[in-house]
């Protein structure tokens, strides 16, 4: 059962990112991702017993399931790699593009050595998969197949446990490569264990307790590719009750903005779509303020006329706080709205004020706006 809860998750784990690579642009990372979360979710699946009773019998060759094995975690490895040295690397894309076939030819080529040695070892008696890792990393056994493909694990998982730790940082992306990571690093202790087995048959840790945390690295490992999107389901729902109140007046009084159809997709995506709702309709409103305002101007001779210099200062950001440039935008907008009170009236700032602050980004930005008109609207 737990063998299936982890199959599962990095199932799960690999429909998101093939989803993901569908929608976007198929990148060399997306692919590594796939092929590392896909091979490791089979290597749990391969240490099933029916599946491996099945896979073996189907086969007729004893314990070729565990060859299998040895193929997916090589992959797995693989992919690693080539994920973390692709986003850590900044040189040229076709550059990067022939790194990333070089470590996948020498993966190929340990893969083909791993499976022949395999094949030489000769036919055992049908084993469990525990049960087969007890005999061949034994005294008795032939741990020679073993050999190079957990020498190759072990030295490629160790360069993305490095690479990994080195680009952990707090960020949403960042806090999942680091938990993705520690799942590295527990898949190289486990791997280093089984090493040392085949190597000196005594060891320090038994199959049975290596396998174990095999097991626990390939739940990290599921963690940490699932956390972005769990972060980002849960960030997009607080987002939408953020905009969603001044993202119901704007579209009231702009009911043409959002004509056409919406896009499909992750909810992130409509997210973004309601945000773009939201920035044209504060453009058409900003847009329509200020031409009453220097219509309202000229006609009342009240003002001296505005030269180009008052014209390029009013585009100026006004030097207040961010925040109290954000709700001085949301009480205008509040103010316009249907059933307003006159006392409440509130004169359009300038368009100076919505430009963001130069540490926001368009998206921070309309949600300092949008939480600032939610005050309010309570």
């Amino acid at each position: 059962m737990i063998v299936w809860v982890i199959a599962g998750l990095l199932g799960l784990a690999t429909g998101l990112r093939i989803g993901w690579a569908l929608v976007n642009k198929q990148s060399l990372v997306s692919t590594a991702m796939i092929l590392a979360l896909g091979s490791l979710g089979l290597v749990a699946a391969l240490n099933w017993p029916p599946l491996t009773l099945l896979i073996d019998t189907t086969l007729h060759w004893p314990n070729i399931s565990m060859g299998l094995t040895q193929l997916a975690l090589i992959a797995c490895a693989a992919g690693s790699c080539v994920m973390i040295t692709t986003v850590s690397s900044d040189r040229k894309p076709a550059t990067i593009r022939k790194i990333a076939l070089a470590q996948y030819g020498v993966a190929g080529v340990i893969a083909i050595v791993s499976f022949a040695s395999f094949f030489a070892a000769g036919q055992q008696p049908e084993m469990a998969p525990e049960e087969y890792l007890r005999a061949t990393l034994s005294s008795e056994g032939n741990s020679l197949p073993w050999l190079l493909p957990l020498l190759y694990v072990l030295l490629a998982l160790t360069l993305v446990s490095w690479a990994g730790m080195r680009y952990s940082n707090r960020s949403r992306r960042g806090r999942a490569l680091f938990v993705f990571t520690i799942g590295i690093v527990l898949i190289v202790l486990a791997s280093g264990f089984f090493l040392l087995r085949a190597i000196w048959t005594a060891g320090p840790v038994g199959v049975g307790a290596a396998a174990t945390l095999l097991g626990c690295a390939m739940l990290v490992v599921a963690a940490g590719s699932l956390l972005p999107s769990v972060e980002d389901w849960f960030g997009a729902r607080r987002e939408l009750r953020i905009i969603s109140p001044i993202l119901k007046e704007l579209g009231r009084r702009h009911p043409d903005i959002g004509i056409g159809v919406r896009p499909r997709g992750p909810l992130v995506f409509r997210v973004a779509e309601r945000m773009s709702l939201i920035s044209d309709a504060l453009f058409l409103e900003a847009t329509a303020a200020d031409s009453t305002r220097r219509l309202r101007v000229d006609t009342s001779g009240s003002l001296p006329a505005r030269d180009d210099e008052d014209d390029d200062s009013d585009l100026e950001v006004p030097a207040v706080s961010p925040t109290a440039q954000a709700r001085a935008i949301a009480e205008w907008i509040y103010a316009g709205r249907e059933g307003a009170a006159e006392d409440k009236h509130a004169d359009f700032p300038g368009l100076g004020w919505l430009r963001q602050p130069a540490e926001y980004s368009d998206r921070e930005w309309i949600l300092e706006i949008s939480r600032g008109y939610r005050q309010l609207a309570r």
